[in-house]
């Protein structure tokens, strides 16, 4: 009896001691499940079916129609923005990014980020035609939330990235607020969504920051040659940009 209390006890305190080390797991990444969209996106700009970054700019800005081209690349893009949006709605993003590298730093993560990030915007403009309003917002709101973590520890270059995947998304908010149809629950996960952003969208000073550190370790890797900032006029003129884009979202859902 004793020797069975014995193994309970035992089998009871390794039990104990998985079920904590399963608590105190760490956090999914979700740059790793935006690596596994990237594998899986068919990338669209392609000069043999004449889908561009362009093209898909001037669709999303309400310029150029959303055509069957379009519709087929979305369609064969429904399993990488699937698991975009899931990972979306994961906390932490690290995409492990070595500055130290200076102007070697891989970033490619930022060029497949704009492609999908693009797509997320026209495939939520498709719902919208189709008065699925609802559906729609959903999907940009995986967009913020997307262009917040592409943006996340990079340099200004990430952060204009990111922001290339934001302000569609709020132009989309913009028109969905004006739709009676849309519910009031809708319209509140778009006001929180929006509030949750920084006040001017982005942490642009830290991202100005990283990029001073890079433009020094070029100088130092590489002396005599010229490695210039962006004017940080310009990007005082963005952040306020930014501020008045948030601000209009939110004046139209009052």
């Amino acid at each position: 009896m004793k020797k069975m209390l014995v193994t309970i006890v035992v089998a009871a305190c390794l039990c104990g001691v998985r079920a904590g080390a399963q608590s105190q797991s760490p956090a999914v990444n979700a740059a790793l499940r935006y690596w596994m969209a990237f594998a899986v996106m068919k990338d669209p700009p392609d000069g043999k079916n004449g889908i561009t970054l362009e093209l898909m700019d001037r669709i999303a800005a309400g310029t150029a129609p959303l055509d069957d081209r379009v519709a087929r690349v979305l369609d064969d893009n429904r399993e990488a923005l699937e698991i975009m949006r899931r990972a979306s709605a994961l906390a932490v993003c690290d995409w492990g990014l070595e500055y130290e590298l200076g102007s070697f730093t891989p970033i490619a993560h930022l060029a497949k980020g704009r492609v999908l990030g693009r797509l997320n915007v026209l495939a939520g403009q498709r719902l919208a035609a189709g008065n699925q309003w609802g559906q729609a917002v959903d999907v940009w709101i995986a967009g913020v939330r997307f262009s917040q973590h592409l943006a996340q520890g990079g340099s200004l270059i990430a952060a204009l990235s990111a922001q290339s995947v934001l302000r569609p998304a709020l132009k989309g908010f913009v028109k969905a607020a004006a739709q009676p149809s849309l519910d009031a629950a809708h319209r509140a996960q778009i006001a929180a969504a929006v509030r949750a952003l920084p006040d001017a969208e982005f942490d642009w000073d830290a991202a100005m920051k990283r990029e001073a550190e890079s433009v020094a370790i070029h100088r130092r890797q590489h002396p005599g040659e010229k490695a210039g900032m962006l004017d940080p006029a310009r990007v005082n003129r963005t952040k306020e940009d930014a501020r008045a884009e948030r601000k209009q979202v939110l004046d139209a859902l009052r």
